[in-house]
């Protein structure tokens, strides 16, 4: 965060939010995801805001997608939004970031469950969402049919404690382990 100036650079556009598993303390691979809601912000703003992250010696892969208005992945005007997926080398290992720049400056769930995340995911629970989490984000249906949040609603919401006990609620509630 700090290195690359993120909260500085994509604060210009709005509140800047830091969530993800990086926020909740349940990271597992290097993963940094960043929300900023905005007012609007059209593609050259983004593109400013972004330009002295993207142009630093140690990014070396940017993917943007522009998910306004038809692109909206679900139709919602509340859901549209500006994507950047950074891949970034930092002390020799690699980063993942995502940034999300909402163009509706509407409260996201986000900083809630990032929350609910650091209250509940204690103890046991941790422990088995970061085991669960570990063996699974090599797989290749991670982040695409399977995803963290997935991990933490078994654990939290249905006592899942095993990666065994994973694959098996995955089956039950119509997500197949692969």
């Amino acid at each position: 965060l700090a290195h690359l100036d993120l909260p500085g650079n994509l604060g210009r556009l709005g509140p800047f939010e830091h969530v993800g598993s990086s926020a909740s303390g349940l990271m597992v691979y290097r993963d940094l995801d960043v929300c900023v809601r905005g007012s609007d912000p059209t593609s050259a703003q983004v593109f400013g805001a972004l330009h002295p992250v993207i142009t630093h010696p140690g990014v070396y892969e940017v993917v943007y997608q522009d998910e306004t208005g038809s692109r909206s992945p679900t139709g919602n005007p509340n859901d549209q939004r500006h994507y950047a997926v950074l891949r970034y080398e930092h002390q020799g290992h690699p980063w993942k970031i995502d940034i999300t720049v909402w163009i509706n400056p509407t409260t996201r769930p986000h900083l809630a469950e990032v929350e609910r995340l650091r209250r509940e995911a204690t103890g046991t629970k941790r422990d088995a969402i970061l085991w669960i989490k570990d063996i699974w984000h090599t797989r290749a249906e991670y982040n695409d049919t399977v995803g963290g949040t997935d991990i933490y609603t078994a654990v939290l919401d249905h006592d899942v404690r095993t990666p065994d006990e994973f694959a098996a609620h995955l089956r039950r509630h119509g997500t197949p382990a692969r």
